[in-house]
């Protein structure tokens, strides 16, 4: 009886559209942030699918096998076949043909609907600009000298925010990054396009830092009523949360949609202006991971100045008084 029963007698019985991965409302990417990190670095999506490639491979076979049971039923219906006929027809005879049809029918896109329940991060873009630290030991003039590279690097002509900005740097006594803060999703900072890249981005009422990922601390203002434009460097564009001592949480302990208010306009046209080098955070950030995978493997790091990443560490009395690591020797001066 199957053998008379043609691939377009079956296949017509498919829906013309079909949702081979369903993701649920509750389900998001917020446990992703280095595979999302990367994703913003290298402007496309693969990373995410290489990280979720099992999740959504079984997630698409359950998909097909619930179509394909739902074809069993219409086939034995419709061609007037019994349960054994059905099942031959289109799990065997059929089965790889009815399973691409349903592959080009398929409308759904898990990445894109994971972003979407993901929601928003508080994001930074490096300026380039690297703050000396000790500020709290400056005289004025250095300070000074300190405020017109800033104000020439965020394009400020007036005397209208001197005062904010001489607080920021004189709280920043740790030194950093000069960045500034914008509120947004991951999803819209992504082209996905490799012959398409942003130029230039338009920063209004920027949330401005000074940031020391290393130390953990730094300071921040809003330079409300502010407008400029500076030359886009993707690799200098991060999620705060990439960061082990991030700015907002870890330092600050501020909500993550602070700097709301600042909004960065992304462009294809050029700006005037030098592109920004090339941030050191990225490799901070990439140098704190395997310290933390060396630990999480049983070991520690001479060096490493994270208490956290050391065992069995024991206070001693003797001069210099401090804490000691029995495994490496590193030690952390009272």
């Amino acid at each position: 009886m199957t053998a008379n029963i043609q691939l377009e007698q079956v296949t017509a019985l498919l829906p013309n559209r079909v949702t081979l991965h369903y993701v649920d409302y509750r389900e998001d990417l917020s446990g992703q942030i280095d595979p999302l990190q990367t994703c913003i670095a290298e402007n496309c999506w693969d990373k995410l699918y290489e990280e979720l490639d099992d999740c959504l491979s079984e997630s698409q076979r359950y998909g097909l096998d619930g179509y394909k049971d739902d074809l069993k039923k219409e086939v034995a219906i419709k061609l007037n076949l019994d349960e054994n006929e059905a099942e031959e027809l289109v799990c065997e005879i059929y089965r790889n043909e009815i399973e691409e049809a349903l592959y080009e029918r398929d409308d759904s896109n898990a990445i894109k609907e994971l972003l979407q329940n993901t929601g928003k991060f508080s994001l930074f873009v490096d300026t380039g600009l690297h703050i000396e630290s000790d500020s709290w030991q400056w005289e004025r003039s250095e300070q000074t000298e300190w405020l017109r590279k800033i104000k020439r690097k965020l394009k400020i002509e007036s005397k209208q925010w001197d005062n904010n900005i001489r607080l920021m740097l004189s709280q920043a006594s740790y030194g950093g990054q000069l960045v500034v803060y914008f509120y947004e999703s991951v999803e819209n900072v992504v082209t996905n396009d490799a012959e398409k890249e942003w130029k230039s981005v338009k920063f209004t009422n920027p949330a401005v830092a000074i940031i020391n990922t290393t130390e953990g601390s730094g300071d921040h203002t809003h330079l409300s009523g502010h407008q400029f434009t500076i030359p886009f460097n993707r690799k200098n564009l991060f999620i705060d949360r990439y960061f082990k001592y991030n700015y907002t949480n870890e330092v600050c302990g501020l909500v993550w949609d602070w700097c709301k208010d600042s909004t960065a306009e992304f462009s294809f046209d050029s700006t005037r202006g030098r592109k920004s080098t090339l941030s050191p955070l990225a490799d901070e950030a990439l140098r704190d991971r395997e310290l933390t995978r060396i630990y999480q493997k049983g070991k520690c790091t001479f060096g490493d100045m994270d208490s956290r990443r050391h065992r069995d560490v024991y206070y001693r009395n003797d001069y210099p008084c401090g804490n000691k690591c029995p495994h490496c020797g590193t030690f952390w001066v009272d």
